[in-house]
């Protein structure tokens, strides 16, 4: 486990899958979820995507949980892992409403990218934002991640064409903020 001031990142629990499902319709957390067909996971789905992960070379996942009381707030994962190229997509989720902007997001962030580039020995850690979901462009340029392009109208969300951007952040980028 790694362990910060208020979140740490640790391993599926047996009810999370059912808190994750039950979680899941906040249409903030869903809609960004998948730039495809949106639909709605089970208990058992939630289960099945920690459990694969625990088994791959490809993807890692983690629970974020409170430090204070162990409660789940959240999840952040390592997928599309290149042993070769050194490289990885970041993707992070805090279902509930309440557990957003409480400095959780950023705090998980650092863990996963000490995780990421420590462990996992990666050069460049990458991920997709809709550029109007403020709160986590903060987040990741905080962090230290920064704008490599915009897809134009990739997403067709609520009857319009949406952008994607895209960040990354370079290990020895990484390593200059510690």
């Amino acid at each position: 486990m790694f362990i910060g001031n208020n979140v740490k990142l640790s391993h599926y629990h047996e009810e999370d899958g059912k808190k994750l499902a039950s979680w899941q319709w906040d249409e903030d957390f869903l809609t960004p979820l998948t730039s495809d067909m949106i639909h709605p996971y089970t208990a058992e789905d939630w289960e099945k995507i920690f459990r694969d992960a625990s088994n791959s070379y490809e993807n890692v996942e983690f629970t974020i949980r409170k430090v204070s009381d162990d409660s789940l707030v959240g999840f952040v994962d390592l997928s599309d892992i290149s042993v070769r190229n050194h490289s990885c997509e970041l993707g992070i989720g805090f279902p509930k409403k309440e557990d957003r902007s409480k400095g959780y997001g950023t705090e998980a962030l650092s863990l996963i990218l000490d995780y990421g580039f420590n462990n996992l020995n990666m050069h460049k850690i990458k991920l997709s934002v809709y550029p109007s979901n403020i709160g986590a462009v903060k987040a990741y340029t905080k962090a230290g991640f920064v704008k490599e392009g915009t897809a134009k109208n990739e997403i067709f969300y609520n009857g319009k064409w949406i952008d994607i951007d895209y960040y990354a952040i370079f290990q020895e980028d990484w390593y200059a903020r510690q």
